[in-house]
């Protein structure tokens, strides 16, 4: 490839680091904030909620933005408000200043500049070199994770929480920017199926009435529910016993397989097919959460976690890809996008409360490979007509 054809990816990738930082970075920020102001677990990841809420709200309208007008405008807009935002954050000292706050920068923040990075990878590469590189892509936020679950804990052992909001608002800024100014002046305004021939498949209308479209968000919705103890992971590992180092250690570990696991995914799905690959991973997903349940195998477990979560952007957008096609792919995806955020803002304070209510999280860790067992049953149903 010529530098010009991959300035799009590594675009796309830089955006995927920067999402890293709210869904890994953020976790690192509960048990000091909640310690230090006297807050519940519950009721102070509820801001995380707000901002998984506003993405869900504001995701169709973004989708439908960026495939009229490009990425650029609102990338530069989320580097600019979410790494202000983030500085607010540490200057906050009430519950309903993070409520405020997140729910602002939910508007475009993960949902934005994922949605950017999925847009720029359907624009710019076309046929099994779009596969490739949207797995490429979505092993950014795995890389990230591993960077961001070693310098956090550091910056907050050494210099505060607060002090850890402004390097991640700042983090945010730059490396959105950076994304920007790597992308260049490329013309991305063609619209998602540009690359690709989007004219056969079932238009948005069609797809919200197919019992399809159900058993694809209800797939989203499980992963997303269970991919949401990543808040409350470093909690849950303490809670095990493991220290400050080891849990840093423990979730490089697991962000280093969400990278793999994106790769590798990819590449099973090209030689297996969508079915036999999802259910693989939701079969691993589930016995991920039940040795965490039993509190035995623990770096086994979090590498099914990984493997579990990063199916969301690799594996989840074949599906609905393949299910509905590419008429109007870009609507139809921003609506399963939605249905994960209410899943996210539901279960995100779940998590955090059902601690709250029982001092652990085993009821909930023991729920989870319930879930994720009928979730395999899922895509069997889902594709069981197509030849």
């Amino acid at each position: 490839m010529k530098m010009n054809q991959i300035r799009p990816a590594l675009s796309a990738f830089l955006l995927m680091v920067t999402m890293s930082l709210l869904s890994t970075a953020l976790s690192f920020f509960v048990s000091p904030v909640c310690a230090d102001l006297g807050f519940g677990r519950g009721s102070f990841t509820l801001y995380y909620s707000l901002m998984v809420a506003a993405g869900a709200v504001s995701a169709s309208f973004l989708g439908t933005f960026m495939n009229k007008h490009g990425v650029r405008g609102v990338v530069l807009f989320s580097a600019l408000w979410c790494g202000a935002g983030a500085w607010v954050f540490s200057f906050s000292g009430a519950l309903w200043m993070f409520y405020v706050v997140g729910g602002l920068m939910g508007f475009v923040g993960s949902t934005c500049v994922y949605l950017a990075a999925n847009v720029i990878v359907q624009q710019s590469y076309s046929g099994s070199n779009a596969s490739a590189i949207l797995g490429f892509v979505m092993a950014g936020s795995g890389i990230g994770g591993v960077v961001w679950s070693n310098l956090f804990p550091a910056v907050i052992a050494n210099l505060g929480w607060r002090m850890g909001y402004r390097v991640l608002g700042t983090c945010w800024a730059a490396l959105a920017l950076l994304a920007l100014v790597i992308l260049g002046k490329r013309d991305l305004t063609g619209g998602i199926g540009h690359a690709h021939t989007a004219g056969d498949g079932a238009s948005k209308q069609e797809a919200l009435r197919s019992p399809k479209f159900f058993l694809a968000a209800y797939i989203m919705c499980a992963i997303t529910v269970c991919s949401c103890i990543s808040q409350q992971l470093p909690a849950v590992l303490g809670g095990m016993g493991r220290g400050e180092g080891e849990i840093s250690l423990m979730l490089s570990v697991m962000t280093a397989f969400v990278a793999i696991g994106s790769v590798a995914e990819g590449v099973l799905c090209g030689r297996f097919g969508i079915v036999k690959t999802l259910g693989v991973v939701l079969g691993i997903y589930a016995v991920a959460f039940s040795l965490l349940a039993m509190g035995v195998g623990v770096y086994p477990a979090l590498v099914g976690l990984a493997l579990g979560g990063s199916a969301l952007g690799t594996l989840m957008p074949v599906v609905v890809r393949q299910l509905f096609g590419g008429r109007d792919y870009a609507a139809i995806w921003s609506v399963v996008i939605s249905c994960s955020s209410v899943a996210s803002f539901l279960s995100t304070p779940g998590w955090g409360m059902i601690y709250d209510t029982f001092r652990t999280y085993t009821p909930a860790l023991v729920a989870m490979p319930i879930l994720q067992t009928a979730a395999i049953a899922a895509p069997v149903m889902a594709f069981r007509k197509k030849k």
